[in-house]
Parts: structure tokens; sequence; C-alpha cells
């Protein structure tokens, strides 16, 4: 991490002012946030459950390979040594559990990821011109491979029998010698897992057609090339979930997802829930915009609506039934409805760039109202990068979702709701406060104000503090973990110009797992 830390300050430095000229106009750099993201949130998991060891070097040697500025023979080189060092740990970690692949089977498999996702990461920024910085593109990209790789590992173990048997614990959550892809392959969550990957993925697929659509630069071949390759990729995901013996004694997976819903714990409660915040929201916010408030409070007011929506159903189980009685539906349930979401978003976001229907015209109507300076480009992303970055906490931390999981005291618990907090009220409260109320600036030429900032961090702390009251209420207030991870969190909003929906939730979750991790292993060190 170190090494990456040195060589993307380097490039930095040699080469800020070469970002190519479809990123985002006006920011440049952004290399040191850009290549530690992801390798810092897996890292913050190193020697507890669900450590995901084969994410973190597909991510190292990803951002490894991107960095720009360097020649390309030593970013290239640096690259295959990250794939080296990747293959010989998870080879090492497989010792003494049979069958297990060899190291130059771990080193290929490395190797593919990483390849895809340069050449996505790379290919991006021509299919979204105006849409991302090289950073962003680069996070989108590593997580789409990592994706991608579930789907296709998962297909090749079941159809072919011939990786690892991950099933050999009872205590599968501590069960850290796997070198799957975020170690999906986990008992009752087989299906679920793969249900959110299949919609991610066709949703990714929608998202590449969309700008072939807009009226501008739609041709008949143009458009018929978009449908052929959402119909394709759809294809192809039906088909893996097919040899991958998915959705078992299902007729498919809308037969599963209709099972899977109605047979939901309390999902009637959800429902109504949700029927209500929604209905109310929809009629307070086009109270908002009528009322001529700057574009800024109205979007985050979106933000706001993502705490009060998703927050009571993120909680862990334990602490639901405690808070709730009997309860909403588990975690599991509202990480498969992010997914749906997201999928949903990107159907809409092709009528949106086609403006060939009424509706399409209506949603490009209804979208221009919100959208800012980040908004110029091919597709509109802010709406799904606060989905992503509000669900990627959850996703990522699969032993929270179980409605019957053990009693968290750590300050790990608060992972999942990393997003909820760090956008829903930090970011929020930083960018409204700054609008409205910002008088000094951070340094000279940034639009971020000191009293944004203080504004953001006392909001993360709040929000930590009364997730931690519902989660752990009868455990002292760990105060100086809690200000640490909502201010550090306000600072990196502060001072980058990068997506912050797609960084603050990660840099929040790595914080708050980084120290329960530390407090875990000096427990069992002074035990």
């Amino acid at each position: 991490m170190l090494l990456l830390l040195g060589a993307a300050i380097y490039s930095e430095y040699v080469g800020a002012d070469r970002d190519p000229t479809e990123t985002r106009q006006g920011i440049t750099g952004g290399a040191p946030l850009g290549a530690l993201a992801l390798p810092w949130l897996f890292v913050s998991r190193v020697g507890g459950p669900n450590f995901h060891l084969f994410a973190f070097w597909v991510s190292v040697s990803t951002n490894v390979a991107l960095l720009p500025g360097l020649p390309r023979i030593v970013s290239g080189g640096a690259a295959v040594a990250a794939v080296s060092a990747g293959a010989r740990e998870l080879n090492y970690v497989n010792v003494g559990h049979e069958p297990y692949p060899t190291e130059w089977t771990i080193a290929a498999t490395v190797a593919v990821h990483v390849l895809t996702a340069v050449s996505f990461a790379r290919d991006a920024l021509g299919w979204f011109p105006n849409v991302f910085t090289r950073w962003e593109a680069a996070l989108a990209s590593t997580a789409v491979a990592l994706c991608l790789g579930d789907v296709a590992m998962w297909t090749a173990h079941a159809s072919a029998g011939r990786l690892p048997d991950l099933h050999l614990t009872e205590d599968k959550w501590a069960h850290v010698t796997s070198w799957m892809p975020l170690h999906v392959a986990f008992g009752r969550y087989d299906d679920a897992q793969l249900a959110m990957e299949t919609c991610a993925l066709i949703a990714c697929a929608l998202t590449v057609a969309a700008p072939a659509l807009a009226p501008e630069v739609r041709t008949r071949f143009s458009a018929a090339t978009a449908a052929v390759f959402v119909a394709v990729s759809t294809w192809g995901a039906t088909v893996a979930l097919r040899l991958g013996k998915a959705f078992r004694g299902y007729d498919g997976i809308a037969h599963w997802f209709v099972d899977y819903v109605t047979g939901a714990e309390d999902l009637a409660n959800l429902a109504a829930y949700w029927a209500l915040v929604f209905g109310f929201a929809a009629f307070a916010i086009r109270g908002i915009a009528r009322g001529g408030v700057k574009v800024t409070a109205l979007r985050k007011a979106y933000h706001l609506l993502a705490v009060v929506a998703f927050a009571p159903a993120s909680l862990p189980g334990y602490a639901a039934r405690r808070v709730l009685g009997h309860g909403l539906p588990h975690p599991e349930m509202l990480a498969l409805a992010y997914a749906v979401a997201l999928l949903v978003f990107a159907a809409a976001e092709c009528a949106r760039t086609s403006r060939a229907w009424a509706r399409g015209r209506w949603i490009d109507s209804f979208f221009s109202r919100f959208v800012d300076d980040r908004d110029g480009g091919a597709v509109v992303i802010s709406h799904t990068s606060l989905l992503v970055g509000v669900a990627a906490p959850l996703w990522l931390n699969h032993e929270k979702w179980s409605a019957s999981a053990d009693v968290d005291h750590s300050v790990g618990a608060l992972a999942p709701l990393a997003g909820i907090v760090s956008l829903g009220l930090g970011d929020a409260a930083a960018s409204v406060v700054g609008v409205y109320f910002g008088k000094t600036s951070l340094c000279a030429g940034s639009r971020k104000t000191v009293e944004g900032a203080v504004a953001g961090a006392v909001a993360n702390v709040l929000g930590l503090l009364f997730a931690w009251r519902v989660v752990n209420h009868h455990r002292e207030t760990p105060w100086g973990t809690l200000l640490m991870a909502g201010v550090g969190t306000a600072a990196l909003e502060a001072t980058t110009e990068q997506l912050d929906n797609a960084f603050l939730p990660l840099h929040m979750a790595a914080l708050l797992q980084l120290v329960s991790r530390n407090a875990d292993l000096e427990d069992i060190q002074y035990a």
C-alpha cells in the first residue's frame, strides 16, 4: 500500500495535466485517492471474515497499470509484479485445502481480471465523454470486472466442479481461504448474490448503450448495435446462470425473484413504509422545486430521502428486532432491492437519452431540474452514483445481511451504514450549509467553504453516534473512533473534486472497518 501511494503521488506530480480530453472538464489529478480507494477498502478487512483478498490484488494491479504520467513499461511491469505477488499470497492461503489451484492458475485469473478492468477503464472515457474523471472510470471499471468475474467463476465452479469447494466450514463467514472474487459462494446467499450481480451487469450494458440512443448521434446502425449489445449481454447473463445451476427448483430468475420477494419476512411492513416515505417525498420535493430553491438544495433532498427510506432496513437483524419489534425484512432484501433499482435507473437513462417516446421526454424534462455541471456529459450519473454509493457498503458486508447475524459490538457494525451517513447526512449538510451560509473559502480557487466542511463533519459524527446508540445502545460510546471516521470523511469531501458519491462511502467504511479489525487483533494479542 505504501509503494502504491508513493507511485500515485509521483504520478500525480508528473502526469496530472495529462488526463484525456474525454474526461469531465475542469478536474485533473486525483491519483492518490483513486489509486488507493478500493485497495484501502479491501485491506481494511485484513485478518477478518469476508476479507476480499482476491479483489484487493486485482484492484492494486489495475490501479498501478492505470497510473498516468509513468512510462508504460514501468506501470506495466509494476502491475505484473503485483499480479505475481497476489498469486503467491492467494496460493499460500489455500495450502492444505485440497483441491486448490496452482500459483500459475491464480496468476492467470488475476491477470484476466486486471486486463478486463484496464480495458474498461480506458474505453469508458470514450463511451461516456465528459462524464467520468480518469479515476472514477477506474473505480467503476474495477467493480464491473470483479462483478463479471464473480458470475464467470461461479458458473465455472458449478458447471465443471473443478474449483475449490467453499462449503468447508459451518462458520462460513470466517472462511478466509477462498480465492474466488468477492467470496460470494456461501450457502443460502448464492442465489441472492448472483441475482444482484446479474442486475448490475445488465444495468452496465444498458448504460453503455444509452449514449448511442441520443437523437444528436443516433442512426439506425447505432440504435441496432445498442439493441443487439443489450440483448446479447442479457442472454449471456441468463446462459451463465443456467450453466451455473443457479435458482435450482425455479423456472428462471423471474420465478425465483417472485418467490423470494413474496416469501420475505415482513415484506408488507417494508412495502407500506416505502410507499409512505416515497409518496410523501414526491409531494415534498415537488413543493421545494416550485419554491425556487437552488439546485444544490434540491439535489440534496434526495440524499435525505435515502436516509429516511433505507436506514431502518439497513439495521442488523438483532438491532431491528429490538428497535422495531418484529422488524422489517433483513438487509439481504434491501441489498437485492438496490440492485433492482440500479437496473431500473439504467433502463430509465436509456429512455431519457433516446427521447423517442413521451415517457422518455418526460424523464429528460424531469432530470433537467436537478442536473449541475457534473452532469453535462453523455449520460446523467448523479442519481445512479448516489444509489451505488449508498448500496456499496452493504453489498460488501455480506456477514451483516442475515436476520440471525451474530451481535457485533464493534464499530464495524456501522460499516453497512457508511453510505447512508456520509452521503445522506454529511455530504448533504456540507453542500447546503456551504451554499447558503459559506463565507470562508478553504483555499484560493476552491468552491468548498470552512462552514460547509464543519457542518459535514458534525453531521457525520452525529449520524454515526445515533447509529451506534441504535445498534449497540448498551456499550460505551467510542468517541475517538466516531470522531475520526466522521471528521476524516468530511475532510475528504472538502478537499477532493472527484465524485464524492463514489469515494466518500468507501472511505468511511474503510475507516470503520480498520478500527474494528485493529481492536479485534489487539484483543487477540493481549488475551
